[in-house]
């Protein structure tokens, strides 16, 4: 059962058939400079496999050099847990661009954090990675 009047139908349809702006390459480049930041992909897995794959070299650097100096113990870490927090999504007030039309900036933040351990002597190692991002959201009016 619809209960909407006449206008708001229309209204509804209209605002319906209503899609977002491709993002072009110039709005990236002019965002990045006035928030002072170079924009990264949209891609947690990503730069989550990234995270690990540097965490992990950063425990065999600790191991060679326990290696070269000698070291009677050398530390066997180990991944022992692995996690990316949920991303908080916030959605700041609409701007204006240069060419007239509107977007929607979208502020991402998620935290990646690794833990590492020598169980032999309970040595750890833990990475915490907090990751913000901004993206703009194109909207349509007519």
């Amino acid at each position: 059962m619809n209960n909407h009047s006449p206008d708001e139908e229309d209204l509804v349809s209209e605002l319906q058939a209503l899609r977002p702006r491709r993002v072009t390459p110039a709005l990236t480049a002019r965002l990045a400079q006035e928030l002072g930041e170079v924009p990264v992909p949209l891609s947690r897995p990503k730069n989550f496999r990234r995270v690990a794959a540097f965490t992990s070299a950063a425990a065999l650097l600790v191991a060679g050099v326990y290696l070269v100096t000698g070291s009677p113990a050398v530390p066997e870490f180990e991944l022992v847990r692995a996690e990316q927090s949920p991303t908080n999504l916030e959605l700041l007030q609409p701007v204006r661009l240069e060419d007239g039309s509107y977007a929607r900036p979208l502020r991402m933040h998620w935290d990646n954090t690794t833990h590492w351990e020598d169980r032999r002597t309970q040595a750890q190692f833990i990475n915490y990675r907090p990751v913000d991002q901004v993206a703009l959201l194109p909207l349509e009016t007519y």
